[in-house]
């Protein structure tokens, strides 16, 4: 893993810097680091799901680590400063190579073992997939926190079916699916990676490409988890599969976030201002910090 450059932050007046890693299968991705003052001894590992790249994770990263934590934002392949060109990509591959090659990094570079693990949408995914199929690694993770992750229910509603449907045609017309020109995301989505996502919400299934039961393997999760869903997230991460995701898991320190105008919060959050909005600045991302810094 090597220093490529350091840049400005955008927040907390820190200044990240970037590495690179290398993939089992031989993929270079890109990860950031924000480190002010570390006072924690534990890092935070953070990334983002699909249609999207690290700049959606940077702040919130700034934001921890400006309360002392070493945060680290993993950008998935296929996308900002990661490798774009990927021979037939897969959902899965986010959390059978990109994570493990994430902390392996992390643990490296830092000499800490001990992490915490922040997704958003499918981020929250990857490092599930990852902590499913691989036991050795649950021992070594703190705690994790979703946000609007779901891999299910997408499709029980009309418009969540054309949503569903969309995608599907456009990736097979286009080769990818349209971020950018549908405005849900500045990253188009190479084709392949999606087409997981799709047939896991239509089976209402979360099964691997060799069958292997996601969903079923949550009870194995023992690590304490923080899941927040919005109630304004009607099509990407709708409430009933959030909530049927955080149903299946096994730990007994578990809790539950509803992110909207019922539950105090200013707004009902949608897909995207879940983790990145003033609004979650002032809202959300506190009571993040909080429940890291309980089980520090």
């Amino acid at each position: 893993m090597t220093t490529l450059s350091a840049s400005d932050s955008a927040s907390a007046g820190l200044a990240p810097t970037r590495y690179r890693v290398t993939t089992a299968d031989g993929v270079e991705l890109a990860l950031t680091r924000f480190a002010g003052e570390t006072t924690r001894p534990v890092s935070v590992v953070l990334t983002h799901g699909t249609f999207s790249n690290a700049r959606i994770c940077g702040r919130l990263a700034a934001y921890l680590a400006g309360h002392g934590f070493d945060c680290w934002v993993l950008e998935l392949r296929g996308r900002g400063e990661s490798q774009r060109k990927i021979s037939n990509p897969t959902f899965e591959d986010f959390g059978l190579f990109d994570v493990p090659a994430a902390l392996e990094a992390v643990r490296a570079h830092t000499g800490r073992q001990r992490l915490f693990l922040v997704g958003h949408s499918g981020g929250g995914l990857a490092f599930l997939m990852h902590l499913a199929r691989v036991p050795a690694a649950r021992a070594n993770v703190v705690g994790l926190v979703t946000l609007a992750s779901q891999a299910t229910d997408a499709c029980t509603t009309p418009g969540g079916c054309l949503m569903v449907g969309f995608g599907w045609v456009a990736e097979a017309v286009l080769g990818y699916a349209p971020g950018r020109a549908c405005r849900v995301g500045p990253e188009n989505e190479p084709k392949g990676i999606l087409r997981q996502w799709f047939r896991w919400n239509l089976a209402r299934r979360w099964i691997g490409s060799d069958d292997f039961d996601y969903l079923g393997a949550l009870s194995e999760l023992a690590m304490p988890i923080l899941c927040l869903a919005g109630t304004g997230d009607r099509y990407i991460a709708p409430v009933r599969g959030c909530r049927r995701l955080f149903d299946a898991l096994g730990a007994t320190d578990r809790q539950w976030v509803l992110c909207g105008k019922s539950g105090g919060f200013s707004e009902d959050y949608g897909h995207a201002r879940i983790v990145a909005s003033r609004a979650a600045e002032r809202e959300i991302w506190p009571r993040i910090r909080e429940w890291l810094v309980a089980r520090t």
